[in-house]
């Protein structure tokens, strides 16, 4: 009775605040108070637990949410509501995506074509926005991949981040186009993606894109730990290693239905095939192939569009 009755004292004290989830790892969350009774505590944070509830009701916090706490008088925090999300992703596990910019590099490590494709149609299934940056462009011209991509519909950003005096302009361009957005950076060991945040945020990333430098050079790419980093009034930019090697049926981030639109470029001409069933692999009449001839569609494109369609055709429904 005396421990209920001292529960019962510190909800009463309690303080309601909003803010958004920065940090996740292993059932503990740090937030990021944006609103508060008390406006000295805007801006700092709050590490929280869980209700208890969520997990009856199958929900599970991540990074990127926006959620109202419980604060105690001890300082205590509970996240007691998940507010509507935009988006959310399983792997990475995120919510409220604005962006995803995709880091390649233009030669060492070759890009892998496909891996891009798949990651720009998983973004925009799920209502992400896609930016193409291609570093190390010093080594190797990105012209190609830039004149494929911004016919795509996707801005592309040509840079060397190692030289970055090089690629002032660029940098301010892409700076301005996440800026107020919520961006997640994703990109292969040795693509320069940290290079790529050192030259975007010197003086707010430095240390912390040094420490996911050397989680990716250890190859430590199952780590739980999602962190969002503030580095203008509302931006935040998120790392998600191992991204690209997610399995994108298993995780059911893309689906069949909705992959044709997932490939705007390609979804262009689609309407108008002989067939009202053509599926824009190779059949006669179909308007998207003959776009592939004309060379109006990128053949790499068109290549990743049927080879993520027969993977997801193959999927046994009843296994999902």
């Amino acid at each position: 009775m005396t421990a209920r009755l001292e529960q019962q004292e510190t909800i009463a004290a309690e303080t309601h605040i909003c803010g958004r989830i920065i940090q996740s790892t292993g059932g503990l969350y740090r937030v990021e108070i944006t609103a508060s009774d008390e406006p000295q505590m805007v801006g700092t944070t709050v590490d929280c637990r869980a209700k208890g509830a969520f997990r009856h009701e199958k929900l599970t916090p991540l990074a990127g949410d926006k959620v109202l706490v419980r604060r105690s008088e001890k300082g205590e925090g509970f996240i007691t509501e998940i507010l509507p999300r935009k988006n959310s992703l399983i792997r990475p596990a995120v919510a409220n995506v604005d962006t995803l910019v995709l880091v390649i590099a233009s030669a060492h490590p070759d890009p892998d074509v496909y891996i891009l494709d798949k990651l720009t149609a998983i973004a925009a299934f799920n209502g992400i926005d896609t930016v193409l940056a291609v570093n190390k462009c010093d080594l190797r011209s990105a012209d190609e991949l830039q004149k494929i991509y911004t016919s795509a519909g996707i801005p592309t950003f040509c840079l060397s981040a190692n030289d970055p005096e090089s690629s002032l302009a660029v940098l301010e361009e892409l700076r301005r186009t996440v800026r107020g957005k919520t961006a997640f950076f994703s990109g292969a060991s040795g693509v320069g993606k940290s290079s790529l945040l050192n030259a975007l945020y010197p003086s707010l990333l430095q240390l912390e894109t040094g420490e996911i430098s050397r989680k990716i050079a250890r190859g430590k790419h199952t780590t739980r730990v999602t962190t969002l980093f503030r580095v203008e009034e509302n931006t935040y930019i998120g790392d998600t290693p191992g991204f690209s090697m997610v399995d994108v049926a298993g995780f059911n981030l893309l689906t069949l239905d909705g992959l044709l639109e997932s490939f705007p470029d390609i979804a262009a001409y689609a309407h108008d095939c002989r067939y009202t069933d053509c599926t824009h692999l190779c059949e006669d009449g179909c308007k998207v192939v003959e776009a592939v001839k004309n060379g109006k569609i990128a053949p790499s494109r068109h290549e990743s569009f049927v080879r993520l369609y027969k993977e997801l055709k193959a999927i046994d429904p009843w296994k999902k």
